[in-house]
């Protein structure tokens, strides 16, 4: 495998001072980068939902259609025993009976309920390792597993969410034409809370990234400068925290030309000081912009970020799993901060803050 670490630095300097006007220091996270998936269902309809622990579906207990039925597990054919999977941006889903339309919510035992889209209603899938098809369903709230109360065998078995313990009552198959598509779900679900949690995951081959910049966002007013002079404005730059006196564009240290990608436990880059800027020093936490006669001025923020492709571990509260994946990362700086540019920009039209 190639290494990246004697391209990374020129290359992404070269991005960076091509875009760049102005770059100021560190700040706190901004938005994440990767493509949201709209709400709807996909392909994951029409899904039973199959306890290893008693061979039993869930189901809608007595076949009752309203608010606040209990979730039980029945033989088939049971009462309602389909379901669909309607994946939400953050990559969880909420889980809806195609024949009540009420959505799976938290409790004990569980019940459905008119769909709300609250933590107690999303969910998302966690493959068990070494069992095709058979997964964990684990709420978004509080990370408990969907589970059969007390182990129970028999029919009308109550469901509930408890803390994952990896026994058969917390262990669901579906058929295996979802399969598939139910671990990317998983993958996704995963990638995104990664992306804001580096401990639940670590990659340990494939490649890296150069850092480049995420899509910017605006972080000030915009002014139009509409006198037939050039106009010094000052732009105040607020933030709670990340005030850094340095950042940089290069990897974890301790590569040399040749050697693989290391392994890591977190994504990061290492602040070597290539560029540096001392904010409350140098510029007293504000910008002045000179801005042309009939022209726009604002400053735009980006993060620095890279993508990851290899085999990853995603590691749930004790229960990790592997996956083959492209994750984008936020790099990180030595204060914890996201490693982040700041843009100051002018044009005489004004479309978006990437001007």
């Amino acid at each position: 495998m190639e290494s990246h670490a004697a391209h990374a630095l020129p290359r992404a300097f070269t991005v960076l001072m091509a875009t760049l006007a102005v770059v100021l220091g560190l700040s706190a996270p901004a938005a994440l980068a990767g493509p949201d998936r709209a709400d709807g269902a996909s392909g994951l309809t029409g899904l039973t939902f199959t306890s290893v622990n008693n061979g039993r579906n869930l189901d809608v207990q007595n076949g009752n259609t309203g608010d606040g039925v209990f979730l039980v597990t029945n033989s088939a054919p049971g009462y309602h025993q389909e379901w669909s999977v309607n994946r939400q941006t953050d990559g969880s889903f909420t889980l809806v009976n195609d024949d009540t339309g009420k959505c799976m919510s938290t409790g004990l035992p569980l019940t459905q309920q008119s769909c709300s889209g609250t933590a107690s209603q999303r969910w998302y899938f966690q493959p068990v390792s070494g069992a095709d098809g058979t997964f964990m369903i684990r709420n978004a709230g509080d990370n408990k597993c969907l589970d059969v109360f007390l182990a129970a065998q028999n029919n009308d078995a109550w469901t509930q969410t408890y803390t994952c313990n990896g026994t058969k009552a917390q262990r669901w198959t579906i058929p295996s034409s979802a399969a598939g598509e139910a671990f990317e779900a998983a993958v996704d679900y995963a990638s995104k809370r990664c992306q804001k949690d580096a401990s639940t995951c670590s990659w340990t081959k494939g490649s890296q990234a150069p850092a480049e910049p995420l899509p910017v966002q605006c972080v000030s007013p915009v002014w139009y400068n509409g006198t037939g002079a050039p106009v010094p404005w000052t732009f105040s730059l607020t933030t709670t925290s990340g005030w850094s006196s340095e950042i940089s564009v290069s990897f974890e240290s301790g590569l040399t030309v040749g050697e693989p990608s290391p392994v890591q436990t977190k994504v990061a880059v290492t602040t070597s000081g290539s560029i540096t800027y001392n904010l409350s020093r140098e510029l007293g936490n504000s910008l002045v912009i000179n801005v042309p006669s009939n022209h726009y001025g604002w400053v735009a923020l980006s993060e620095l970020a890279t993508k990851v492709t290899g085999e990853w571990t995603f590691d749930a509260n004790g229960y990790p799993w592997k996956a083959q994946d492209t994750v984008t990362v936020p790099l990180t700086s030595d204060d914890a901060g996201h490693a982040s540019i700041y843009l100051a920009k002018t044009a005489p039209q004004f479309t978006s803050c990437a001007g």
